[in-house]
């Protein structure tokens, strides 16, 4: 039998997501309404948002009266185009995330070249960079090809995805100042965020085993899988209890659970006490 099960505090929803979930089921009941793209990286929510009417869209047309914008935000086009066809909007975007859009838009004003850190691809940075006229250079890590495109003779401001790691970021910014970039850099990664990467790294160097929540589709867990990775080599990633049942771990070791911001409570739930059952039933023998 196992000796311990330890959750991670931070597990779970973060302010941001909690917010935009409650955003979309309080105004369930608005005629038309949608979501531009998915509300939160997590099936169940989705499902059940659009059992009660609530459906994802990847674009605006006439035919939409009500639009939820989820947490990751949008670029500033996309309010002009819900104006201009007089659909109300409902904003759920986390509040750190608009505060990213305000310095980009201000420092813009100034004259100041946009970098964003972070993954281009994904819709937050899709979304900063639209407040930045889709001028921004964005740089994934230390080692990407964007950071030959600089200049040192420009200035610039420099913000990140606020669900990136740390360790990244802050190795990009050493480039930038050993390439003599002149640069002012805004912390923006969500306090949330890097509480949460650091917990679980002390946590999984604890631990013999680490199960980390939530979908594969999810930048914060992703990261969050990495960290724990780096830290104990015996760490999975799952989306909920189904794919739980088929891993195996030899008796007698420490298990530590940490869950990504947009994996609901009921998921931890369930994984816990799958997780404690086994402690009581000691059947379940493998690595």
């Amino acid at each position: 039998m196992y000796k311990l099960i330890k959750l991670a505090k931070s597990a779970g929803f973060c302010f941001g997501v909690e917010r935009a979930v409650n955003l979309a089921f309080s105004n369930a009941h608005l005629k038309n309404i949608v979501t531009l793209g998915p509300i939160i990286h997590n099936n169940a929510v989705i499902n059940e948002l659009q059992a009660k009417g609530v459906t994802a869209v990847n674009s605006i047309n006439s035919d939409i009266e009500n639009i939820i914008i989820r947490s990751h935000g949008v670029g500033e086009d996309i309010y002009s185009e819900a104006v201009a066809l007089g659909i109300n909007i409902i904003d759920a975007t986390c509040p750190y995330v608009k505060k990213i859009h305000k310095l980009v838009k201000e420092n813009i004003k100034l004259g100041l070249s946009i970098i964003i850190i972070g993954d281009k691809e994904h819709p937050e940075i899709i979304g900063i960079n639209g407040w930045a006229k889709n001028s921004a250079i964005i740089i994934k890590d230390e080692y990407d090809y964007n950071i030959n495109l600089l200049d040192n003779k420009i200035s610039y401001f420099v913000v990140a995805q606020t669900t990136y790691k740390e360790e990244v970021v802050n190795k990009v910014k050493e480039i930038l100042l050993t390439k003599q970039i002149k640069f002012n850099y805004a912390h923006t990664i969500c306090s949330a965020t890097t509480k949460r990467q650091k917990e679980a790294r002390m946590l999984a160097k604890e631990m013999q085993a680490m199960i980390v929540i939530g979908s594969k589709h999810s930048s914060n867990t992703k990261k969050l899988f990495e960290v724990c990775r780096s830290e104990c080599k015996n760490s999975f990633c799952i989306e909920d209890i189904s794919e739980l049942t088929t891993i195996k771990f030899n008796e007698n070791i420490n298990i530590g659970v940490t869950a990504g911001a947009s994996t609901p409570k009921n998921i931890i739930d369930d994984v816990i006490f799958y997780l404690n059952s086994i402690i009581k039933g000691g059947n379940n023998n493998g690595i």
